[in-house]
C-alpha cells in the first residue's frame, strides 16, 4: 500500500486535526482508533483518524505506528498513572 497522511483528533471535540503519515499493510478507513507517538517519543496516544488523503502535506509528519487493538493490548497510560505528581495515585 502507498503511504497515505491521515489527520487524526486526540479527542473527538478538539477543533485542531494532527496529520501523520501512514505505510502499513492494512488499509485504514475513517473512524479507525490508531496508535502516534507521545510528546516524549517514549510511548503512544490513541487518536481517531478522521480523514485520509495521498497528497503530502507541506510540513514534515511523524508516522503512526499501528491499529489499536483494544482486546490485545492495554490502554494508553493516563496523565495520572504516568505522573505520581499530576494525581491522586496510590504509591504503595
Amino acid at each position: 500500500m502507498p503511504r497515505v497522511y491521515v489527520a487524526c483528533k486526540f479527542r473527538p471535540t478538539d477543533a485542531r486535526a494532527f496529520t501523520y503519515y501512514y505505510d502499513g499493510e492494512e488499509p485504514l478507513q475513517v473512524g479507525d482508533i490508531v496508535k502516534v507517538p507521545d510528546r516524549s517519543g517514549d510511548g503512544w496516544k490513541r487518536v481517531e483518524v478522521v480523514s485520509i488523503t495521498d497528497e503530502e502535506p507541506a510540513f514534515p509528519t511523524k508516522g503512526i505506528i499501528g491499529l489499536y487493538q483494544p482486546d490485545l493490548e492495554p490502554e494508553a497510560p493516563k496523565v495520572a498513572d504516568a505522573d505520581p505528581l499530576a494525581g491522586d495515585v496510590n504509591l504503595f
